[in-house]
């Protein structure tokens, strides 16, 4: 698991394309098939809200955290943030720009 301090923030948890690797078990989630933008390949995708955040997050955050799926877990906005040019961070979609500016913000405070 990726040791992200989250702190109660849960921008990736909105509008993103939270996909499942093909190793696990889809009956465990509630998934909708899809397109991945990225590889162009037809997956398994949790399935959002009509506000568009993931069906599992409540009020409190994750209600499924113990038995999230794996990109859940490995998810570090900090890597996102760090992955991209500036010119790539600003031409981003405005659903990953929350995430960009988590990703930023944990990046200034890393290792402090």
């Amino acid at each position: 698991m990726a040791d992200v301090p989250c702190n109660g923030c849960t921008a990736c948890c909105h509008y993103g394309l939270i996909f499942l690797f093909p190793d696990e078990d889809i009956s465990q989630y509630e998934t909708v098939r899809a397109v991945n933008p990225q590889t162009g390949d037809e997956g398994d995708m949790l399935a959002h809200k009509l506000d568009g955040s993931c069906v599992y997050l409540g009020d409190g955050g994750c209600t499924i955290h113990a038995r999230a799926p794996r990109i859940c877990k490995e998810f570090d906005c900090r890597m996102m943030y760090l992955a991209l040019t500036r010119r790539e961070r600003r031409a981003a979609p405005g659903m990953h720009q929350e995430v960009l500016a988590a990703g930023k913000a944990r990046v200034k405070v890393w290792g402090k």
